[in-house]
């Protein structure tokens, strides 16, 4: 710790009525950041002992880290851990990167802003983010609470039901990382837009959008367009996961969805939809490339489904997706407008391209069509 006022808080606590857990890692970081920096070096060989006392000396006071680094505190936890300053941390953190990801990549990873609406799905991806050294600046925002039927899907406990998903987020990524910049919003609105997006330097370099309100979905969007922020939205279908690249930077002015909705349809949405406009508009929106199973659900949503279905293989599958364009995006790789279909189905299912499973699947398909006709007609 270097501020005064900093050392004096910890000491406070220290002092205070509740004990508070001190995990002193420097120590061992500091061994590990010499394997890094001297990865020729076997811990058996004969050079390896003198190599590392003659690196404490010269970088370490000798090997005394006590007044070296940081603590940082974690208030949930009433825990304090001591690491390197925040440069050293990243560096260590990301070592074992290199050079799947290059270190000039890593810092254009790092240096990034980026914007997470929705933390079910998106805590997945923001929490793969994050854990890949990437977005070091971060604004997320969801205004619901964790609730049981969210365990499924997300990362968190029995312990933290009734809490909000941001700071369930936020305390997840702090534990990671703690120098992480995270703001926190209450939900995407158009109150919020403006802080959420921003403008000029403090613009967002990506939105990663995961709402399930379909308003708030083309909200979100015309902002992003009108920033000429790119879009990236992981869709579960089954087991499986569609992803959407919306690339607004690169086409400002590219037709929201890729087009599958009129956008004036999309301009008179209201806070509340009807059913058959609900349905209808996921049918339009995520495509014949459905599941069996999620159709055959889709159907019943608000009948026999309170909503859509949702695996936790899918959300697990889509932070990785999500998380993989958002680097290619971020670090300048080609990354285009379009949907992509990550399907476990076709690469683990043994019987996917059998003819009676492709036989299913139109049928099915078939089915499908007709229901939505029967029971909703041609909803606009």
């Amino acid at each position: 710790m270097t501020r005064r006022q900093d050392v004096a808080d910890f000491e406070e606590l220290r002092s205070g009525g509740e004990a508070v857990h001190e995990v002193d890692a420097l120590p061992g970081i500091v061994e590990e950041l010499f394997r890094i920096e001297f990865p020729f070096l076997a811990p058996d060989s004969p050079f390896y002992g003198i190599t590392f006392r003659r690196y404490l000396a010269a970088r370490w006071n000798g090997g005394d880290v006590r007044g070296a680094g940081v603590w940082a505190y974690f208030p949930w936890r009433r825990t304090a851990v001591h690491l390197p300053d925040e440069a050293t941390f990243l560096r260590l953190r990301t070592a074992r990167n290199r050079d799947l990801i290059t270190p000039r990549e890593q810092e254009l990873y790092q240096a990034a802003r980026v914007g997470v609406a929705g933390l079910s799905v998106g805590m997945s991806a923001v929490t793969t983010l994050v854990g890949t050294g990437g977005a070091g600046r971060l604004r997320i925002a969801d205004p619901d609470v964790l609730g049981a039927t969210n365990l499924n899907r997300v990362t968190a406990s029995v312990c933290h039901l009734g809490a909000a998903k941001t700071a369930i987020c936020a305390e997840r990524l702090w534990e990671l990382n703690p120098f992480q910049r995270i703001e926190v919003f209450d939900g995407l609105t158009e109150r919020s837009a403006e802080a959420f997006f921003g403008r000029g330097a403090d613009c967002l370099d990506l939105l990663v959008e995961e709402t399930d309100d379909l308003r708030t979905k083309a909200f979100a969007r015309f902002a992003a367009r009108a920033r000429r922020i790119p879009v990236l939205m992981a869709t579960d279908n089954g087991d499986n996961v569609l992803v959407d690249v919306e690339r607004f930077d690169l086409e400002p002015e590219r037709p929201l969805f890729h087009g599958a909705v009129d956008e004036a349809r999309l301009c008179r949405l209201g806070d509340r939809l009807a059913d058959a406009e609900r349905v209808t508009l996921a049918d339009a929106l995520v495509g014949p490339e459905m599941t069996v199973r999620v159709k055959l659900s889709l159907l019943q949503v608000g009948t026999r489904l309170v909503g859509w279905p949702q695996l936790g293989t899918a959300a697990a599958l889509a932070g990785a997706a999500l998380a993989y364009a958002a680097r290619r995006i971020l670090t300048g790789r080609p990354m285009p407008s379009g949907r992509y279909a990550v399907a476990l189905d076709e690469a683990l299912d043994v019987g996917h391209r059998s003819p009676a499973a492709v036989a299913e699947r139109e049928r099915v398909g078939a089915e499908y069509r007709q229901s939505l006709r029967a029971m909703f007609g041609d909803a606009p």
